[in-house]
């Protein structure tokens, strides 16, 4: 971004080599179409810090997509300066959100010291940089490796008709998993009844229900929405559901080799194999729901607890007390039979 490009001694301290030093992405990869891609699994390292672990998971981005990742931090830079950032720049960093109030000042003078990728890639191998350079990794970490704040699985009872229904449909084939998104405000039926496909509007190739194999696609559908406002998990959330497929020919898949089992748009092309479309929904169960949350915290959630948290849940309400309280006093202030009381009091404990 030009805002790097034209002060580099900001980042100057991040590497000894020149911004010459690029990534050098080979032939075959810079001719293949770039996606943004959450394919790549976190490091879980165990042993290490949260520090290193961060450092290590965004290496690992970086080195399998570095354009990808460009391509995203640009977008959230452009976002950041915009003068519409308090619309655009959606989600907000939650470390430079402070008592419910954007930080934006900081956030933007953050940015300005973040090198290029490549340099930072380099930088990445040095068992000091997290100590040193820690509001930039977390900040890069926070937008490249999207994790959820909750995983939930979902148990089915052993013996019910539904589990019943799954063991039939699925005996004989073998099964994957993949990932749908949705609004919401669907997840309540969805977990009782599942992903039921007369629910799911018509999309590029047709009804039916669908999902993909890359969670960053289902995200892109999982739109967030307020529930609670007393939840623990925080009031805005969003939700994706891995599911279980059964490998059948009821669920199309895309670029596949099998011409009964592919999807094809109207021109006649394949379109990516991250995408898979079922029929029928008795092909697909819901193991796990990941959950978004953008103000978990346990801390919020013990501040919750007594008088104050009372005030803090009912803003509006606390407003009208206040104001009606204020009334009260100003009312009484003037009353003559107050005013004696309150002298005769004032005498009693011997301050007159």
């Amino acid at each position: 971004m030009a805002c790097l490009e034209t002060q580099p001694h900001l980042y100057s301290k991040w590497c000894n080599k020149s911004l010459k030093d690029k990534f050098k992405i080979d032939s075959e990869r810079q001719d293949q179409s770039t996606e943004m891609s959450s394919a790549v699994p976190p490091v879980e390292c165990c042993g290490l810090s949260e520090g290193h672990k961060k450092v290590l998971n965004l290496k690992n981005f970086i080195s399998q997509d570095p354009q990808a990742v460009d391509f995203k931090w640009s977008l959230f830079v452009a976002a950041c300066h915009t003068y519409r950032h308090n619309t655009c720049l959606k989600p907000f960093p939650p470390m430079y959100t402070k008592n419910e109030c954007k930080d934006i000042e900081a956030l933007r003078e953050a940015i300005e010291i973040i090198p290029p990728l490549a340099i930072m890639f380099e930088r990445l191998d040095d068992p000091k940089v997290y100590d040193d350079h820690q509001a930039a990794i977390d900040l890069l970490h926070w937008l490249t490796v999207k994790k959820p704040n909750l995983i939930f699985q979902l148990v089915y009872p052993s013996e019910s008709s539904r589990e019943e229904r799954w063991q039939n449909v699925m005996r004989g084939h073998s099964t994957f998993h993949a990932y749908h998104g949705s609004r919401l405000d669907n997840f309540h039926s969805i977990i009782h009844y599942g992903i039921q496909q007369h629910m799911s509007q018509n999309g590029l190739f047709g009804k039916g229900i669908y999902l993909s194999s890359e969670l960053e696609v289902s995200l892109h559908w999982a739109h967030s929405g307020y529930g609670w406002g007393g939840s623990m998990l925080g009031r805005e959330l969003s939700c994706v559901a891995l599911c279980e497929l059964v490998d059948h020919p009821d669920v199309k898949k895309g670029d596949t080799e099998e011409p009964s089992n592919s999807l094809k748009i109207a021109v006649g092309k394949k379109v990516p194999n991250k995408y898979y479309l079922a029929l029928n929904s008795d092909l697909v169960r819901i193991r796990y729901i990941l959950v978004y949350s953008k103000d978990l915290c346990a801390i919020r959630y013990s501040e919750m607890n007594g008088v104050v948290g009372w005030f803090k849940q009912n803003k509006l309400l606390t407003l009208l007390l206040g104001y009606f309280v204020l009334l009260v006093s100003v009312g009484l202030s003037h009353n003559k039979n107050v005013e004696r009381y309150y002298k005769l009091f004032i005498k009693k404990i011997g301050f007159d």
